[in-house]
Order: structure tokens, then C-alpha cells, then sequence
């Protein structure tokens, strides 16, 4: 590889990691605006602001994979980010939270954590507490898991330079 090629690797890969910082705020910003539009208490802000920015570049992450592997790369990050927030509001509504202390990561992602803790108690790691998620919070829960997935899936290719279904 010449040093060209390898700059250009190097700035296409800042570059989706760029797509995936601005698709993390932008589903900060949206899923506490949610949260506060709706007049619910979920978790704190920061915590909802920091799980939403980190989906946002997990998606970033996750569509660099998709875009060296895949022939329609948008196409899979939709259908990828909308299942897992899919796959989250199924967990949250449908199984009781997690029992046990929550795992400390130097920054609140609870709510990245807690479908995954749920997943764990599934498979015997970890174990479920006697409560459920409150019925009454639900819709902006699970429209909070929506806003960070569209973001991703929508604003991520854009911000990466993808138009259409490929790289140009």
C-alpha cells in the first residue's frame, strides 16, 4: 500500500467514525428531547444523552463492518439498527429489568446496558429483579430507542460520503 492509499484509508475510516460522533449527538439530542417533550422520567438526562451518543458511534463503527462486507451496506444498517431498537423495547416491556449491581464504565450508558443485562439473565448470566419497566413509561422508552436508530441508519451513510447504496 502506498502512503496515499493509506492516508485515504486512514481519513475514510475518520470519517465514519466523524458520521458516527455527529449521528451520537444528534440521537442525544433528540432522545432527551423526547424524554423532556413527553413529560416522562426515564433516567437521568446525562445517562440518556451518553447511551444515545454511544449508539451513535457504535453505528459508525458498526456501518465501517457493514460497508467492507456487504453489497448494500444502508440498506443493512436500517434494517440492523431498527431491529436491535426493535429487539430493545421487546426486552424492556416484555421481561422483568435486571436484578443485581449495574456494571460501573466510567460513563452512564444504562440504557444501552439494561436489554443486554436482560439477554444475560436469559441465558443464566445474571438474574432478573421482581419489577418491570412502568407500563406508563413505555411509549417514550421505546420511542427513545428509536430516535438513536434512525439516527444512525439515517444520518451515518449521508455523513459518510454513501450515496445511494455505495461508496462513491
Amino acid at each position: 500500500m502506498t502512503h496515499s492509499q493509506a492516508i485515504d484509508v486512514t481519513r475514510r475510516e475518520g470519517m465514519y467514525l466523524a458520521a458516527g460522533v455527529g449521528a451520537g449527538i444528534v440521537a442525544a439530542l433528540g432522545s432527551v428531547g423526547v424524554q423532556l417533550a413527553m413529560g416522562v422520567r426515564i433516567a437521568p438526562l446525562q445517562e440518556i444523552a451518553w447511551s444515545a451518543f454511544v449508539a451513535g458511534v457504535a453505528g459508525g463503527l458498526l456501518f465501517r463492518v457493514l460497508a467492507g462486507v456487504m453489497r448494500r451496506p444502508i440498506l443493512a444498517l436500517w434494517v440492523v439498527s431498527l431491529g436491535i431498537a426493535t429487539l430493545d423495547n421487546l426486552l424492556i416491556a416484555g421481561l422483568p429489568l435486571p436484578g443485581g449491581h449495574e456494571p460501573h464504565l466510567g460513563i452512564p450508558i444504562d440504557g444501552l446496558l439494561i436489554p443486554l443485562r436482560q439477554m444475560a439473565a436469559l441465558a443464566g448470566l445474571g438474574h432478573f429483579a421482581a419489577r418491570f419497566f412502568p407500563a406508563g413509561k413505555l411509549p417514550a422508552d421505546m420511542l427513545m430507542h428509536y430516535v438513536p436508530a434512525v439516527a444512525v441508519a439515517a444520518l451515518i451513510p449521508w455523513w459518510a460520503g454513501y450515496r445511494g447504496s455505495r461508496m462513491p
